[in-house]
């Protein structure tokens, strides 16, 4: 019995010993940015709020030697500049439209109770919770530290954005009382990068065919069609495709070339234009759009029907064009327009032979159209763009 306590005993106290000699082992734990950050967060509360400022600026550069500039860190460092006046554009380095983002999505995560995106995301956050201590403490900072400066002030609008509003400043940027600042231009930059992307174009066209010269005598003519491309930059690509129709109000001689050359008086006329159109736009501002155009393209118009009884086809005018004119566009959305375009077509109908006369008509065109890129738009959307109005 006493030798069965006597091993009990060793065993135990050899575990005991083995124990403490695993834990000496064991790796002490070094802190990480997510106990840097939380840390240095709370310690950025405490020296402001005693107004430790030195001490606020020590920590903040320690911060950033440890973990970078993520959102939270620059949050504090612009407010501890508006704290000292101190202000300046080197504040901002490039990326700042990164940080803003950064922000506006954590306060949409807060009003929306949705933290669990923070959980999966604690790096992009800057492994500071959200809801918290830290952001609460910032906004009422900023909300103090607005009223020294005025509507006008870049200072303004920054503690404005970490206060009270979050989602202004993108609209306010785009001022020209802030088009001076580095923000402006990197927003600028930024904005660039999507609107010069090239979006898909389509429209619908309705108008009116009106000759000159000797053609007139075929009359006037609605017109019905589509136009297909894309527009680039200023620039606008279209495949076009319309037709003519509705029979002359006048008799006119058409010849049928490939019976007997014989003249013969007719009324009928159905006409066709499919070309490459191309605009370039000169004015641009608050959805409205002036461009010039031009085109080249195959025109024709029917001037006899097909005669079943001998066996002959339709007699047609095919002809070049080339046009110019100036087209107009008003925007109803980023997306949709209305537009009107007039066009002079230079023409020469008699190259078939089937027709004696020449003239060079008038187009008169109303336009219903779209341009778009899904992702472009989208990409403005969040830059709170003020696309076309």
């Amino acid at each position: 019995m006493k030798k069965t306590t006597l091993i009990t005993f060793m065993f135990f106290i050899t575990s005991l010993l083995y124990g403490q000699d695993f834990d000496k082992l064991m790796t002490p734990r070094q802190p990480d940015c997510s106990d840097r950050s939380y840390n240095c967060g709370m310690y950025f509360i405490k020296y402001m709020q005693e107004n430790k400022i030195d001490s606020a600026e020590l920590l903040l550069q320690y911060w950033e030697s440890k973990c970078g500039l993520r959102e939270p860190l620059f949050r504090a460092k612009i407010l501890l500049a508006l704290k000292q006046n101190k202000y300046d554009d080197s504040l901002l380095p490039e990326g700042t439209l990164n940080n803003i983002f950064n922000y506006r999505k954590r306060m949409s995560m807060i009003k929306n109770s949705n933290y669990y995106t923070y959980d999966g995301s604690q790096s992009y956050y800057g492994f500071i919770p959200p809801g918290q201590e830290f952001d609460k403490y910032t906004q009422e900072l900023a909300k103090e530290l607005i009223k020294k400066y005025d509507p006008n002030q870049i200072e303004y609008i920054l503690a404005e954005f970490y206060g009270e509003n979050s989602d202004t400043i993108l609209y306010k940027i785009q001022s020209q009382v802030f088009e001076q600042s580095s923000l402006a231009k990197e927003y600028e930059e930024a904005v660039d990068q999507y609107v010069n992307m090239p979006e898909g174009h389509v429209s619908w066209i309705t108008g009116v065919y009106i000759p000159t010269g000797e053609l007139k005598q075929i009359g006037i003519h609605p017109e019905m069609g589509v136009q297909a491309g894309f527009k680039y930059k200023k620039m606008n690509y279209d495949i076009t495709l319309t037709f003519r129709f509705i029979n002359s109000p006048n008799d006119y001689w058409a010849r049928r070339t490939q019976l007997d050359n014989s003249l013969v008086l007719t009324n009928y006329f159905g006409g066709v234009y499919f070309g490459f159109d191309i605009g370039r736009d000169i004015f641009s501002r608050n959805g409205h759009e002036l461009q010039l155009t031009g085109g080249i393209a195959l025109d024709s118009f029917t001037a006899l029907e097909e005669d079943k009884d001998n066996e002959v086809k339709a007699e047609t005018t095919p002809t070049y064009n080339f046009n110019f004119g100036l087209g107009y566009r008003y925007y109803i959305n980023d997306k949709i327009y209305l537009g009107l375009r007039a066009k002079y077509n230079i023409v020469d109908y008699t190259l078939s032979n089937v027709v004696d006369f020449t003239g060079n008509p008038i187009t008169i065109q109303f336009i219903v159209g779209g341009v778009n890129s899904q992702y472009r738009n989208n990409a403005l959307r969040a830059l709170k763009y003020k696309l076309r109005k």
